[in-house]
């Protein structure tokens, strides 16, 4: 009689693979190698667009809040156009768009308080 799948490998019993610690250990290690190292983007010539020096964290989020704006009205008029589970998952995008628009708003809010010296009330 044939199987239809094959055995799986045997069990090896080294030393290695009976301790918890040291795989425990390596999954560590690539957590940090992965969340800590400095993640280096394209080379600026292999960009699709780059953004200038010059340009301020203040200019940078106000630019931000305009690109998420015309994406959330973009998003909005197609999921106008659609029906059923497309529309729908047309609609979840556009409201994530309206969260992060949200969320920078805010921060321009909390960046103009600081400028001012005026508290979040």
């Amino acid at each position: 009689m044939k199987k239809p799948v094959p055995d799986p490998p045997p069990e090896t019993s080294s030393k290695d693979n009976d301790d918890p610690l040291k795989g425990r250990s390596a999954l560590y290690h690539a957590i940090d190698f992965y969340l800590t190292r400095e993640h280096t983007g394209a080379p600026d010539e292999l960009r699709f667009y780059n953004v200038s020096q010059d340009v301020n964290f203040e200019d940078t989020q106000l630019y931000v809040a305009d690109l998420l704006r015309c994406a959330s009205v973009t998003a909005y008029r197609c999921g106008d156009q659609l029906k059923g589970a497309d529309r729908a998952m047309v609609f979840s995008i556009w409201h994530l768009l309206e969260i992060a628009k949200a969320m920078v708003d805010r921060s321009i809010e909390c960046l103009g308080m600081k400028h001012s010296g005026n508290r979040p009330e």
